[in-house]
């Protein structure tokens, strides 16, 4: 069975500007966590939609960046980089929690006029990084920490394919979280994209572990698929893992 997804109504907006926040890298075990926003008038969402802003994941990977730089003429961006050593020593959802306060602040502080201290009416939404059930107080804890009403922070699963703000920051996210995987290969050697299901990931860390006794600091060491690697190294007849 086919199910269509419906977009998120853009009458939901209630201020002059929306801010779309997602992220890319949450489930890697190499490489960092980057959380990006997108602001733009109310006004150009319809045009945010025509261009294609949606789902990084539905977008071929040759075509995000050009995509990304013809929407970039439209939108203010900005990102948060969190390395992997970062994210090992927080929770991650706090991590996003964090991430999202400070790119809402520094948005709302943003002006063309320098004279204008008034923070800047915006309404998030924001692909929800949390269950359903968890969803209120993660929105109660978000609005404390940015100021803004609950009223104008909307947070939605699977919001980066219904929402084209949202659409537009997963694109960014990912562009960015590309570009500094590339850098990073550069220098430890090819390792994919960094999720745990890549064969080449495993083969990485399997080998990295074997020469170094240790993982290299791109990897998130608490992550399943490394703590597995760890443990059949330090006890490769372990019963747990011959099952």
């Amino acid at each position: 069975m086919v199910v269509a997804e419906a977009q998120i109504p853009v009458g939901l907006v209630r201020s002059d500007h929306v801010l779309g926040i997602d992220e890319a890298g949450r489930g890697a075990v190499l490489g960092p966590l980057v959380v990006a926003g997108v602001m733009l008038p109310r006004t150009k969402l319809a045009h945010l939609s025509q261009l294609g802003a949606r789902d990084s994941k539905s977008v071929p990977r040759e075509k995000r960046k050009g995509l990304l730089a013809e929407i970039a003429r439209d939108v203010k961006i900005r990102v948060i980089v969190i390395s992997a050593r970062a994210v090992d020593g927080e929770n991650l959802t706090q991590l996003e929690l964090q991430a999202a306060s400070n790119l809402i602040r520094r948005f709302r502080s943003s002006s063309d006029s320098p004279t204008d201290r008034h923070p800047l009416p915006i309404t998030v939404v924001m692909d929800a990084p949390v269950s359903p059930r968890a969803l209120g107080g993660f929105r109660d804890r978000l609005a404390q920490r940015c100021g803004l009403p609950k009223k104008e922070l909307q947070l939605y699963p699977r919001a980066d394919a219904l929402h084209p703000a949202v659409g537009a920051a997963s694109l960014a996210a990912k562009v960015v979280r590309d570009a500094y995987v590339t850098f990073l290969r550069e220098k430890y050697g090819d390792f994919g994209w960094g999720y745990p299901g890549e064969k080449r990931v495993q083969e990485f860390l399997k080998e990295w572990l074997e020469r170094h006794g240790e993982f290299p600091e791109i990897c998130r060491t608490r992550w399943r698929a490394a703590q597995r690697l760890l443990r059949l190294q330090l006890f490769p007849q372990s019963p747990s893992d011959s099952r």
